[in-house]
């Protein structure tokens, strides 16, 4: 009987951290660029005895593509990701609305500066020339046609290889293998929303709900049946 229990124990915590983890994928639904997290559930085996374990994954598949017509909004189609400096290390993301910092740095919405192939992207303080900005598919940025650098776009060999540390962002594991992507396909004007599938979110939260009522329900039947075999115990002879 104590098994079953902490067996039903095991699966409460379960439903609960899958339910987490869709609520936080609604909580994202108008995050640009945001990537959704699937859990799983692996069976594995500790001292001959069956043990499922929980991980999470992140969907890279490509969010929904939202023309907004500024020149500093940023979309990839594809694969890839933007190369942002957060302190002494880089980060990564698929969150393109940039915006220009008081020092002429193109920036993240937050503020972190956006990497180029020759470090930091300036250009310049001057606002009044944002009209002027192209930005080809390639990542090349131009003023007035003159070429200011080329976006970092990052791409890894296994993209289980990073992981989220919030504010819509990545950061690389140990030993991963990065590479620059040299064909990126850069959108200009455009933003890539989350990955996000709203109806299907809604279900599965509902599914987890479900699931978490009636296995609570079970547990409370096998409490209240050890409660009665304890209590009628003495009237056996």
């Amino acid at each position: 009987m104590d098994i079953r229990f902490s067996e039903l124990k095991q699966a409460m915590v379960r439903q609960l951290e899958h339910n987490s983890v869709v609520t936080n994928n609604l909580a994202n639904i108008n995050s640009n660029g945001y990537k959704r997290d699937v859990m799983f559930s692996d069976l594995l085996e500790n001292n001959n005895k069956p043990k499922i374990q929980n991980h999470i994954e992140t969907d890279f598949s490509q969010g929904d593509l939202r023309q907004t017509d500024n020149p500093l909004d940023l979309a990839l189609s594809g694969k890839g990701l933007f190369t942002i400096a957060k302190g002494d290390e880089l980060v990564f993301t698929r969150d393109g609305h940039f915006t220009r910092g008081s020092d002429g740095l193109l920036t993240t919405s937050s503020g972190l500066p956006v990497m180029g192939k020759n470090g930091l992207i300036d250009l310049g303080a001057n606002p009044e020339n944002q009209g002027n900005i192209k930005i080809h598919m390639s990542g090349e940025i131009f003023i007035d046609d003159e070429f200011i650098d080329t976006l970092e776009i990052s791409s890894f060999e296994n993209l289980s290889d990073i992981e989220k540390i919030g504010d819509n962002l990545f950061k690389a594991k140990q030993g991963a293998i990065e590479s620059r992507l040299e064909d990126p396909g850069v959108l200009q004007g455009k933003i890539e929303g989350s990955n996000v599938t709203p109806v299907y979110e809604m279900i599965k939260l509902i599914e987890l709900q479900r699931t978490f009522e009636t296995t609570q329900k079970t547990m409370r039947t096998l409490d209240e049946a050890t409660a009665k075999a304890a209590n009628n115990i003495g009237n056996y002879r």
